[in-house]
């Protein structure tokens, strides 16, 4: 044989030999997607939504399977979907058509196509640190079946910016499609190792038709094997740069290329970080286990949420943003961008389960805004007047010190803060940030980062003291910017109760964290300040007649008789006076604000009401965590559980595991100009359910905290046919540098009834750490429980020499609505001590009757009081409706407004020609 020919036989099996490693590399082996008890899971919901967000890049989609994807700040392609073609045939099925299930934990989401020939599962995850998405097909096919990706290439970056020169073409070296601009600011590919090439876009410009390339596989070619598809962007990470942000910068496109091949050959591999960094997330902050599975569900569902909140910009760096959702043709991924108000809210409920770390990266992003003489805004020209006032006696920089309302990931391809006028127009950012660096430092004990942070702090509460027109020791709206409403009407009001509200309490925070630094004349400042603040509240907005507190005031001192929430700032950090504030509770208790999705921002009865109105008669979960946590904080502990269960089952009846903005007020559905992923949302439940139901709060810095949960009667589980009365468990509590467990425990009647009378509570705890903590645990009981005694395990009771023994104290609230039985325990390893006594009138939570689209109907529990053996029962009710309470009475109680009835009050409530909630009172002779 000729040399010449040996060659060229070399050659062809050379080549053969790259064609067959090529296609044997198109697939990737298998492996198993772990099992997860946090996972949710339903029939598939066409038109809902669903995300997958990470660090780096988020994808948003519906339950159909189709999506957009964003890598921070640019949003490469919208409209990516399947569609599928059997054998020969060139009739597309699509993949919206067969959509069967979707099942989603923190770490991936499946979704399952099934057809008569066929069931494919699309394995949808981002990566944690990645600037990319991976998309992984199980396929079972009995005949050959080709997968068709297809999108619309976007290339655009995030709102308000724009860029133009897009460009696409296929790589045969990759098998996918490139997307860029013509700076080559960023680059990406969408493909498929397995992919070929359908469609050849026009050159410098996009087509109006999808991009789609095909996959074929074969009965049986698939198995134990998943098919990769992969979008990979490429973007300069100038984050590091200083205080001198970076220009973007041309990439290049072996840098693309190789995140490209990086995430699809090593899939396995990021799924793993992804299910592990969950897990972690999990165990390494607080848990709490209650009865209520559901409630337990959405707990740690919202751990997940609020942590996917932080994200990388690569120019900016890394922080916080609101929430996200579909941009569709637009570039607004809901509020994928940077919110001041929105993390310095969001923080405290990160501080409540110990998301320490994200809560001061939030903080300290934030710092790097704050408005400081000639940074971020420019002067135009150098006679802008920089000062309040010319008197150089008492001039202070105009707006030094102000903390950012908003920041688009877009700076710096466009100049945001010079030409957009959003970036600084709220008010109450700058006293949210100083209450939240007092929660954080608070909570967790960082006094370090509050040194660090002292200068910004003091700028942004010297700025607040400067919006002060009329020297009464509250902020005015008047030169500061918007508070509560963001349009209509009310704008324009003078000083809103809640800008008023948080500003108190930032007052109030500033001389604790002056005293932490040791600020001194800080100290005093902040302490004469309030002392002039807070009265100012309760004569700005208290009003006599309506008997509930104000909404705002105008510059005249003219108050705002409309009946909203917004007071439930001031109410729940205990700001107000404490009868007005039971009387305003009760108020807001009625069904005109209180819905079985929510509350209302504004009374239905107002003739500003408008029920998909945005600030005139929407229901937030936002503001619903203010009112909810107050609600609980003073005592009314039954409608509050109420207004918690409604913001939970959200979590559920939409996008599984998120909150979406806001509600119709009349309705129970989400507005249509909502978005589907809102951080504050999620802590419009989070908030008030550590707070307000499990009532705990802690004191890193003194070793110390507070339980002071108000539980619903009749919580119990079910084990082995019997009743267990363990009421709620909190692991991985973290106090300091000590970890705690805590178990608070019914101790049941003699006779185990479920609503029984006798009874009482036990506490037992133990911790991991040095030296000792003190917990004070005050469970709440119904009004006129009898409270017998304390009883200390003296076995299971580890104390220090100097420790103190259990101490008991029991206490009755102005309001009257239940009865406190507190037990101080000081211990260095475990404790266990008991409480027996003996209840009044144990009452069942109400029954919450609600599903999507329905109207306002349950049983509203506006107040409960005892007296004089008496118990006097509120409620209101849909006219022509009865309703049932569990209860448990002694055969000598007399009721008198409804029927009972072998452990339940039937309450009905009268006709009228129209449905509407009437009021009624329930009065329990109780001997």
């Amino acid at each position: 044989m000729s040399k010449s020919i040996c060659v060229t036989l070399l050659l062809i099996a050379g080549i053969c030999f790259a064609q067959e490693k090529k296609s044997s590399e198109k697939f990737i082996l298998a492996f198993e997607l772990k099992p997860n008890d946090l996972e949710l899971s339903r029939l598939a919901q066409p038109t809902q939504y669903f995300d997958k967000i990470g660090r780096r890049a988020g994808l948003m989609g519906y339950e159909s399977g189709q999506f957009e994807m964003w890598v921070w700040p640019w949003k490469p392609l919208r409209n990516f979907e399947l569609q599928f073609l059997l054998g020969t045939s060139t009739q597309p099925i699509l993949a919206k058509d067969i959509v069967h299930t979707i099942s989603v934990t923190p770490e991936v989401t499946t979704l399952t196509f099934t057809y008569e020939a066929f069931t494919v599962k699309e394995h949808i995850f981002i990566p944690r640190n990645e600037p990319g998405a991976i998309l992984l097909l199980d396929v079972h096919t009995t005949t050959p079946l080709a997968i068709i990706p297809g999108f619309i290439p976007v290339m655009q970056p995030m709102w308000p910016a724009g860029v133009g020169g897009q460009f696409s073409y296929w790589d045969d070296d990759v098998n996918g499609y490139v997307i860029s601009e013509g700076q080559w600011r960023a680059e990406f590919i969408c493909g498929s190792p397995a992919g070929q090439q359908m469609a050849a876009p026009p050159a410098h410009m996009f087509a109006d038709n999808p991009l789609q390339f095909r996959i074929d596989v074969k009965p049986g070619e698939t198995d134990g094997k998943f098919i990769p598809i992969v979008i990979a962007g490429a973007v300069p990470d100038t984050s590091t740069c200083g205080e001198q942000l970076c220009p973007w910068q041309k990439m290049k496109f072996d840098s693309v290329k190789a995140t490209y091949s990086r995430l699809w050959k090593n899939a396995e591999k990021y799924y793993n970080e992804c299910y592990n960094y969950y897990q972690n997330l999990r165990n390494s902050t607080m848990q709490v286990i209650t009865p209520d599975k559901e409630m337990n569900l959405a707990y740690e569902w919202g751990k997940v949420a609020l942590d996917n909140l932080m994200i990388v910009n690569p120019r900016l760096g890394y922080g916080m943003v609101a929430g996200f959702g579909f941009s569709g043709g637009g570039a607004r991924p809901g509020f994928g961008w940077f919110f001041g108000g929105d993390a310095f809210i969001n923080s405290m409920a990160m501080n409540s389960v110990g998301m320490f770390q994200q809560s001061r990266d939030a903080l300290a992003f934030t710092q790097k805004w704050q408005r400081q003489e000639n940074f971020p805004i420019r002067k135009k020209n150098p006679s802008d007047l920089l000062y309040e006032s010319t008197d150089s006696s008492s001039r202070r920089p105009k707006d030094v010190g102000k903390m950012a309302h908003e920041l688009s990931q877009s700076d710096g391809l466009c100049d945001w803060w010079n030409d957009y006028h959003y970036g600084y127009n709220h008010a109450d950012t700058t006293p949210w940030y100083i209450v939240a660096m007092a929660d954080y430092v608070r909570t967790s004990g960082d006094v370090e980062f509050l040194k660090q942070s002292w200068k910004s702090v003091k700028q942004a509460y010297d700025w607040c003291l400067s919006k002060d027109s009329d020297n009464d020791g509250l902020m005015d709206l008047k030169g500061a910017g918007l508070g509560a409403l963001e349009f209509g009407k009310l704008v324009g009001i003078y000083a809103d109760v809640y800008t008023c509200g948080v500003w108190v309490q930032a007052i109030k925070e500033m001389k604790y964290m002056a005293e932490l630094v040791g600020d001194s004349t800080q100290a005093r400042q902040a302490d004469g300040q309030f002392k002039k603040a807070q009265p100012q509240l309760e004569k700005k907005f208290w009003m006599e007649k309506e008997g509930f507190y104000s909404y705002g005031a105008t510059e005249k001192g003219e108050q705002v008789h409309e009946k909203t929430p917004w007071s439930g700032v001031a109410m729940m950090f205990g700001l107000l006076d404490e009868e007005r504030t039971a009387k305003s509770i009760e108020a807001f208790n009625s069904a005109d604000l209180c819905t079985d999705w929510g509350v209302r921002s504004l009374s239905n009865k107002s003739p500003l009401f408008e029920p998909t109105n945005y600030n005139y008669g929407a229901v937030w979960p936002f503001i619903s965590s203010f009112f909810n946590t107050a609600q609980f904080k003073h005592h009314y502990s039954l409608s509050g559980y109420q207004i918690l269960q409604s913001n939970i089952k959200h979590v559920f009846d939409h996008a599984l595991g998120v909150v979406p903005e806001v509600f119709s007020g009349e309705l129970n559905e989400k507005l249509g100009e909502a978005y589907h992923h809102q951080g504050f949302s999620t802590t419009g439940y989070m908030l008030p359910l550590v707070g307000g139901l499990l009532g705990l709060k802690v004191d890193a810095l003194n070793k110390a905290a507070t339980l002071s949960p108000h539980l619903p009667s009749d919580w119990y589980s079910v084990q082995n046919g019997q009743p267990i009365y363990r009421l709620i468990e909190v692991r991985n509590l973290i106090i300091g540098i000590d970890t705690v467990q805590l178990i608070l425990q019914r101790i049941a009647s003699s006779n185990g009834a479920l609503l029984a009378s006798e009874g009482g509570f036990s506490i037992s705890g133990s911790k991991r750490g040095p030296g000792k903590i003190r917990i004070l645990c005050s469970p709440a009981s119904e009004p006129g429980t009898d409270i017998h005694s304390l009883n200390v395990n003296r076995d299971n009771l580890y104390l220090q020499r100097q420790d103190k023994e259990p101490s008991l104290s029991v206490s009755t609230p102005t309001s009257g609505q239940d009865r406190h039985c507190s037990v101080t325990l000081e211990f260095a390893r475990i404790v266990d001590a008991g409480v027996k006594y003996r209840n009044a009138v144990p009452i069942g939570s109400p029954l919450l009757e609600t599903s999507l689209g329905d109207k306002d109907r349950s049983l509203k529990i506006v107040s409960v009081r005892s007296d004089n053996n008496k118990m006097y029962l509120t409620v209101e009710g849909l006219s022509n409706h009865s309703y049932e309470l569990s209860i448990s009475l002694d055969s000598a109680a007399r009721v008198s407004g409804a029927q009972y009835e072998k452990g339940k009050l039937r309450i009905i409530f009268e006709d009228k020609p129209k449905p509407e909630f009437i009021r009624k009172e329930i009065v329990i002779q109780l001997k």
